[in-house]
């Protein structure tokens, strides 16, 4: 998983209200939408270098890096079907002067075939000084596991979150991209570093519904539970 520049939190301020028109979800990319997908997200790093989220932003907790009373370490849920992952993976791709090939674009579908990924935007509870004592509270309490290849933080708290479709519940286990380090505004108007992060979920729908309404459940690292719906019907 890759971030480029500040690509976790900013965009998920910067794009919040763009928007741009929904269509019925297809969970297989036809060679016409994988162009077009493609051909999206190539644009929109060419022209303004901003990912447009559009629909797929379906909840939002916190619009700017200034920190409300009580806000939750959640700032935002996005949803990637196979059409907004690929549109992404061709919006990151062209940003980073390597734009995808029409092979790469078609091996990309038919790995997001069936599957969508629900995108947790986060920043940690407390300052970056304190990650390591509380992780290691975590650690000793059989909470966190040892990780590979990035810092400890809050961020390795999160644990499989359920997903319900038609009556059955799906399962999927957190997959982490962070943490980065950025700075926010505390209530007071003090400046403060925190950690931030995504965490993906990314559920194979196969043989299930791919319209109407979802449910997921998760907790936070602080094991705050949230309950977000989702409609398929509105989204590509």
């Amino acid at each position: 998983m890759r971030t480029v520049t500040l690509l976790g939190k900013a965009l998920l301020i910067c794009t919040g209200l763009l928007v741009s028109p929904a269509a019925a979800l297809s969970p297989v990319l036809t060679p016409a939408l994988t162009a077009q997908a493609t051909k999206e997200g190539d644009t929109m790093s060419r022209n303004t270098g901003v990912y447009t989220w559009g629909p797929y932003l379906i909840k939002t907790y916190t619009d700017d890096i200034v920190l409300k009373v009580n806000s939750p370490e959640v700032d935002g849920i996005a949803l990637g079907t196979p059409y907004e992952r690929l549109r992404y993976e061709s919006f990151l791709d062209t940003f980073q002067d390597m734009p995808l090939t029409p092979d790469q674009s078609a091996q990309f579908a038919q790995k997001w075939k069936n599957k969508i990924s629900f995108l947790l935007y986060t920043h940690s509870p407390g300052p970056v000084a304190q990650e390591e004592e509380l992780w290691q509270q975590a650690y000793n309490q059989g909470k966190a596991t040892e990780t590979k290849g990035r810092e400890h933080s809050y961020l390795d708290l999160y644990q499989p979150a359920t997903l319900t479709v038609a009556g059955k519940t799906l399962t999927a286990k957190p997959e982490i991209d962070g943490p980065y380090g950025d700075q926010f505004t505390l209530p007071a108007g003090t400046p403060q570093f925190r950690y931030l992060g995504v965490v993906h979920y990314t559920f194979d729908l196969t043989g299930l519904p791919t319209s109407g309404s979802v449910t997921l459940n998760f907790k936070d690292s602080g094991g705050k539970t949230y309950t977000q719906k989702a409609d398929l019907s509105q989204l590509r």
